[in-house]
């Protein structure tokens, strides 16, 4: 269920408890003027508690009922104040909006050339919508790797490299752009000697 549709069910409950408290303070006036059936102290107090602390309050007030009683006269009260607390202070908590805290990717980028990239594309689509991105955006192509669909290429001077790399993500029959990887040995090769 969502917060619009909780709101709702929760508001209509309120209006029906506070109108039917309401009718019951006037009800129960009525009757102790014509010396009949009460309704119950207990039920009347119980319909604030349960919500209707706003219907009981101008029940008293319009009906002019239960006004002398010390536990209507201060009790519907209370209510009413402690439920306007209660609804203030989870209020503040359900109109926040929860954030969703996205994990921080901690995935290793090697170092790259600043102004190479390589681009892979697909053999049935072949490379010639490429090779029309890469002469429209100015594009060098620094080596065709003929024995795989790639190509390693260099950026313009005028572009970043992050910009160059999502535009060509977009051409027909690219199948992925990747930086340009640097490695470098931490150890060097070191020649194998016979000892003899």
């Amino acid at each position: 269920m969502n917060n619009l549709t909780f709101l709702h069910i929760v508001l209509i409950y309120l209006v029906v408890v506070n109108a039917g408290t309401f009718i019951m303070y006037g009800i129960d006036k009525f009757k102790a003027r014509h010396s009949k059936w009460r309704v119950p102290e207990t039920t009347l107090l119980g319909m604030a508690v349960v919500g209707g602390s706003v219907g009981a309050w101008l029940g008293m007030s319009v009906w002019h009922h239960k006004t002398l009683h010390k536990k209507f006269k201060y009790g519907v009260p209370l209510i009413l104040i402690l439920q306007i607390v209660l609804v203030v202070l989870t209020s503040c908590g359900t109109q926040r909006k929860i954030e969703t805290i996205t994990p921080v990717s901690h995935r290793y980028v090697p170092e790259h050339s600043p102004s190479t990239f390589l681009v892979m594309y697909d053999e049935a689509i072949g490379k010639e919508p490429l090779l029309k991105a890469i002469k429209d955006y100015g594009v060098e192509i620094i080596y065709d790797y003929h024995i795989i669909n790639g190509m390693a290429l260099k950026k313009p001077d005028d572009k970043s490299l992050e910009e160059t790399m999502e535009y060509f993500k977009k051409v027909k029959g690219v199948v992925s752009v990747e930086y340009d990887q640097i490695y470098h040995l931490t150890d060097p090769v070191k020649p194998k000697l016979d000892n003899k």
